[in-house]
């Protein structure tokens, strides 16, 4: 893959995100909440993957880029956990969750690491008690290396947790400092090393275009990932929002800036070659791994609760929780599921939303697709189809429509175009 500024660049801009993301929902009216909750009372089952995430905000503290909804206060956590079940059993005591099947069970949040051995096992058992998984699901766990000591990660073991999620963002010790990560690179190697000796097997996230990052630091951040062998890793390119301490000391001179576009673009495609050439394929978001898991279709279901839970997918509906700890306790105890904004998609939505699949680096069945929707994806998006086919950004191979190399770096780009008209 080769991209310089001017010459070959299909976009004059790398996007981020891609569309229908919670920021694109509503507060919720009684009368969706009303058909949210009439809806939920139908039979659920179906052999589609679904996933159940509980959610559990909690961090030792926020670091310098962090934009989510965390709180690094922990004398919330026993109140917390208790509202946390009681909206998991408000979902769990409904017909259509009660006759689904779950195939994995993940806990993200902040770091929900950060609570006790026996908190954990208390969120995990309780899961498993009230929701169907499967025999065989599998358990991810979010953490951060800080957080993990020998004894914890051997109680997360010991609950049949299969992975860590981890954010390291980055090995090296300087830009660590920048991110205000609170341990040194050093010790966050020997817990990684720990956790794989113990079992589980690790992912982490790395960031990108940080501010001062060069191209051999971030070569030097993917190196040190491929010598520890994770199992897989999430590049993802440095998002920069106002309030956090990060921007605000790029806006004060403090720290240089980040990148443009094309500093961004050298450094995915260095990663993109680098992972593929030591046994490492895209899939996922953003992900790069060596896990035969991680090329399954993806979850076609999200069901989750927890301040700040922003992943929610029900049929139809998109759902985000309150983010304010207090609020979401607040409203669970009232009885009432907390959902701050809840969409419900139409018909041609979820047609588009099914192409998106595409950017996530999953191929879309023609024949699947017509069946679904009555038409293929080119007589729905013949615009999009063929501008990006003429831009070599997707191709059609065995029946089935992905994306290409060439087009791999422009993937968000690319979502949108089906959010155009046809």
């Amino acid at each position: 893959m080769n991209h310089k500024m001017n010459n070959g660049w299909p976009y004059d801009h790398v996007e981020h995100w891609p569309p229908m993301t919670y920021r694109n929902r509503e507060p919720p009216t009684s009368q969706i909440l009303s058909d949210f909750a009439n809806f939920l009372k139908n039979d659920g089952s179906s052999d589609q993957n679904k996933e159940l995430q509980p959610w559990i905000p909690f961090c030792e503290g926020r670091c310098a880029f962090c934009y989510f909804a965390v709180s690094c206060d922990k004398q919330n956590v026993v109140s917390y956990i208790a509202a946390l079940k009681k909206a998991l059993a408000l979902y769990s005591e409904n017909n259509y969750v009660k006759s689904s099947v779950f195939t994995e069970l993940y806990v993200g949040g902040g770091s929900p690491s950060v609570i006790s051995n026996e908190q954990i096992a208390d969120v995990l058992s309780f899961c498993r008690e009230k929701f169907n998984l499967r025999a065989d699901h599998l358990t991810k766990f979010t953490a951060c290396t800080n957080s993990l000591s020998e004894n914890k990660i051997t109680a997360l073991y010991s609950n049949n947790v299969n992975q860590l999620d981890i954010g390291i963002q980055t090995f090296n010790d300087s830009l660590r400092k920048t991110l205000m990560i609170r341990d040194g690179s050093r010790d966050a190697k020997n817990k990684l090393k720990l956790i794989k000796k113990k079992g589980l097997r690790v992912s982490i996230d790395l960031l990108y275009n940080l501010p001062g990052q060069t191209l051999e630091q971030w070569q030097d951040d993917i190196t040190q990932a491929l010598e520890l062998e994770v199992e897989s890793v999430d590049c993802y390119p440095l998002d920069l929002y106002p309030e956090t301490p990060l921007a605000k000391k790029i806006a004060t001179g403090e720290l240089p800036p980040v990148g443009d576009d094309s500093t961004e673009l050298d450094m995915y495609v260095e990663a993109y070659r680098i992972f593929k050439e030591n046994g490492y394929e895209p899939t996922c978001h953003n992900r790069f791994s060596r896990v035969k898991e991680d090329f399954n279709k993806p979850s076609s279901e999200v069901v989750g609760t927890g301040a700040g839970f922003f992943m929610g997918h029900i049929d139809r509906f998109l759902y985000s929780d309150i983010e304010d700890i207090q609020g979401y306790i607040s409203k669970v105890k009232e009885g009432s599921f907390p959902i701050a904004r809840l969409n419900k998609i139409s018909k041609e939505e979820e047609m588009r939303k099914a192409m998106m699949l595409i950017y996530i680096r999953v191929p879309v069945d023609r024949e699947n697709f017509r069946a679904n929707y009555g038409k293929f994806p080119e007589e729905a998006f013949p615009n999009a189809i063929n501008k990006l086919k003429s831009k070599g950004l997707i191709e059609e191979k065995d029946g089935k429509i992905q994306l290409t190399e060439k087009g791999d770096p422009w993937r968000f780009n690319i979502s949108w175009e089906f959010f155009k008209n046809a």
